[in-house]
């Protein structure tokens, strides 16, 4: 991987690349990417966690939501998710809905839309007997849907580019590379497509300020969003609003890497190895979406959401007094995804519709 970013900065126009050219090459060359390679990232013996790797409570919980939105509000029996990973959390959902609506089971399809080669393989082996299953690695590959699409944490790895304000000027700040070390650079802001963005979210910047501009994410929102025809669009991820970006905490922007479970502040280390992250703008995803069409039906805390979707139904009742069983294992679990500072604590939920008719109650009671 160093030596090609040594490749790529060294053929570039003043021999530094944008942190979104960087990002994009350490987490997606073909082979050799973070995502791409063949290396286990999700779970105890990868990088990091999500919500659907703790237990199944989560899966199922949206299943039953799944299921609320297809027998009462009229959504299709389609569901695709967006970055589907190793399949963990498409096979929660699968089985419970096998398990509990098997007329809906019938006649639904699940579509994984995923790039990594290794996920795929993985998700093959753990969901591939499935008859309502078939995978996708472009968004390209479905056009027009009616029915459900959803992401959980997908957003948040797309790359970015990177600007400051310094001195009452804005920068662009550059990866370049010196006697064998990623060091970056800070050059006059020049691209007129962060400048267009800043000017359409309304983003003024402190000095000494660093910001995230989420290009790639508009694009790959736009073309999802404009491809649902009617149905429902759910966003997992973490991130702010334009309001939460301008909090004391958040001066130094949100890039970060995590590398066998730890937080790495400096995004120019284990390139390649590390997992790259950004806390995604949800103002910039009501926004796009508004304009596309959607009706915005929501932005949550995901503890509420999970609660609105009825995550405490998974909730046994025992009386065993080890706990490390299996029931309390779980309880504890799902505890943790619902009570404060808990996982739920910094992701939000995003729900946005497409020609539901107004009066159905979009959550059960």
């Amino acid at each position: 991987m160093k030596h090609h970013l040594r490749e790529m900065i060294e053929g570039s126009p003043n021999e530094r690349i944008s942190y979104h050219d960087y990002m994009d090459a350490v987490l997606y060359a073909p082979n050799i990417g973070y995502y791409v390679k063949q290396k286990k990232k999700i779970g105890t013996k990868g990088d990091f966690y999500t919500s659907g790797n703790v237990g199944d409570a989560f899966g199922r919980s949206l299943a039953r939501w799944f299921v609320h939105l297809i027998k009462v509000c009229g959504v299709s029996p389609r569901i695709v998710e967006i970055g589907a990973g190793d399949g963990k959390l498409a096979y929660d959902i699968l089985v419970c809905i096998k398990e509990t609506e098997p007329l809906i089971w019938d006649s639904l399809t699940y579509v994984l839309v995923e790039t990594s080669p290794y996920h795929k393989r993985s998700q093959v082996e753990r969901i591939g007997m499935f008859k309502q299953v078939s995978f996708a690695t472009e968004a390209e590959e479905w056009t027009s849907i009616n029915g459900i699409v959803f992401s959980n944490e997908f957003f948040d790895a797309l790359p970015v580019h990177v600007i400051e304000k310094n001195d009452g000027a804005l920068v662009e700040v550059f990866v370049t590379v010196k006697n064998g070390r990623l060091l970056e650079v800070k050059e006059p802001l020049t691209n007129r497509n962060i400048l267009s963005y800043l000017t359409e979210q309304s983003v003024t910047l402190l000095d000494k300020q660093r910001y995230e501009i989420p290009l790639k994410m508009v694009k790959v929102y736009e073309k999802i969003a404009s491809s649902i025809r009617s149905g429902v669009l759910l966003t997992i991820d973490y991130g702010y609003t334009q309001d939460e970006w301008k909090e004391p905490a958040l001066r130094q922007g949100s890039l970060r890497g995590y590398y066998q479970h730890e937080m790495i502040k400096d995004a120019l280390v284990y390139p390649g190895d590390m997992d790259l992250t950004t806390h995604i703008h949800f103002d910039t995803l009501m926004d796009r979406g508004e304009k596309i069409g959607l009706a915005c039906g929501g932005l949550y805390q995901q503890h509420e959401f999970l609660l609105k979707t009825g995550i405490l139904e998974e909730l046994k009742e025992h009386q065993e007094t080890d706990p490390f069983s299996k029931t309390a294992k779980r309880n504890r679990a799902i505890r943790g995804l619902i009570v404060p500072g808990g996982f739920s604590e910094h992701f939000k939920v995003l729900l946005q519709t497409r020609n539901l008719a107004g009066t159905v109650k979009i959550f059960p009671d």
